[in-house]
């Protein structure tokens, strides 16, 4: 049996936490790396606001657990037998980053160290922390060839971003479940190559904090890698429009899930975003498949950008996309081939049902929907962009059921 590390800055009398190591041991402690079946129990009293205030990294260390006995990290409130118990997502914070006040509106400054570094882990599970504020470098920064990761119970509010990953970074059978995110001012999770990947049960809320053309929010950002999953994961309220025209340009930003061209297959079932300025799911994937999910006022719903004939969007509803100045919105942009299953999209003045673009492989742009409905009795377009068609098969547009085909010609639109 591997040894159990108990810190705390103060014990509970009479239980296994009244002589810990202490929290300030807990970097040199780490340090030395965790084998597999290591568990260290970072514990905190239930009826004592007492968090830990950091500013340093507290530890860069290596986890080299198995798939049988993975290594652990448990964040949470002390347990009469020793052990720890989550303190949930409403509970006073657990660590707090010591800085000066929380970012501001109009000036964000997510900068700063990390919490932890973790190098080359292999099969750790994090559970628990609750934590006020972070850099953009991440409450938890992964280094490194990584497998079998698993965090849960992550509770965050007012940071950078909360997973970042170095360059150069390559992970495999990450899991991310059952937590949330509040005030990110980059994002909840970045990623350089991520594969057998899945994100359930999470609740990622930028709260509006407008980082501007320079500090731009994506929530879940993954620049290359394979098979992703996302269940139930909602996303909502990052426009970054302050200072756009630094950039180079007025484009208004922010957006929920990004995936970027050297990705493939991934897969959303019951994920819903909610008022970005960008895309709520901005996806160079190639091959993506969408099941139950929704999209409301964002400037596009969702961007299909690949020519993959299984793209699908299954039972999905997209609504009121939301354009701004000098930036046109849709329900969805198009880039390739996609087919839409009993969805439903509803328009809005200056705004498109489908945006045609061009994409990283663009042959053809076409659209199919079969069955479901399309609204655009408020005003827009069916229409828009490139040049593009859209077969309907058994679609109410507009009250009425019809089945024919809709070519947009780049300028006007022909039926058929």
């Amino acid at each position: 049996m591997a040894s159990v590390a108990h810190f705390a800055d103060t014990g509970l009398a009479g239980t296994p936490w009244a002589a810990p190591k202490g929290l300030a041991g807990l970097g040199k402690s780490l340090t030395k790396g965790l084998r597999p079946g290591d568990e260290v129990l970072i514990g905190f009293r239930p009826d004592v606001e007492s968090p830990l205030f950091w500013r340093e990294t507290q530890a860069v260390f290596s986890a080299k657990g198995t798939v049988d006995e993975p290594a652990r990290i448990a964040f949470g409130l002390m347990e009469e037998t020793g052990g720890t118990v989550p303190a949930g997502r409403h509970h006073w914070p657990l660590t707090r980053r010591e800085r000066l006040p929380f970012p501001a509106q109009a000036s964000p400054d997510p900068t700063g160290k990390p919490f932890f570094v973790l190098e080359g882990p292999q099969y750790l599970d994090v559970s628990g922390p609750v934590l006020d504020g972070a850099g953009a470098k991440g409450f938890f920064r992964l280094a490194g060839i990584g497998a079998g990761l698993r965090f849960s119970d992550v509770h965050a509010r007012m940071v950078g971003r909360v997973f970042e990953t170095e360059e150069g970074a390559s992970l495999s059978g990450l899991e991310i479940t059952r937590s949330s995110g509040y005030g990110l001012i980059r994002g909840f999770a970045r990623f350089h190559d991520l594969s057998d990947a899945l994100f359930a049960d999470l609740d990622l809320d930028a709260a509006e904090i407008d980082g501007g053309g320079t500090r731009v929010c994506q929530i879940i950002s993954i620049v290359a890698g394979q098979d992703l999953r996302f269940e139930r994961v909602h996303l909502r309220n990052a426009v970054n429009a302050i200072n756009a025209e630094e950039r180079g340009s007025s484009y208004v930003q922010g957006d929920g899930v990004v995936l970027e061209e050297d990705t493939a297959r991934a897969t959303f079932v019951d994920c819903h975003a909610r008022d970005f300025g960008d895309a709520g799911f901005d996806l160079k994937c190639d091959g993506v498949q969408l099941e139950r999910c929704s999209m409301r006022r964002c400037k596009y719903g969702v961007r299909v950008w690949r020519d993959n004939p299984a793209n699908l969007l299954d039972m999905c509803v997209i609504s009121d996309p939301a354009p701004r100045p000098e930036n046109a919105a849709a329900c969805l942009w198009l880039g390739g081939q996609v087919t839409l299953r009993s969805c439903s999209l509803a328009t809005v003045p200056e705004a498109a049902v489908i945006r045609f673009g061009e994409g990283p492989d663009t042959k053809t742009r076409v659209a199919h929907m079969i069955g479901g409905q399309i609204d655009t009795s408020r005003g827009g377009a069916l229409l828009a962009g490139e040049a593009g068609r859209l077969i309907l098969e058994d679609v109410v547009l507009d009250g009425t059921r019809y089945s024919g085909t809709a070519e947009w010609t780049g300028s006007r639109l022909v039926l058929s």
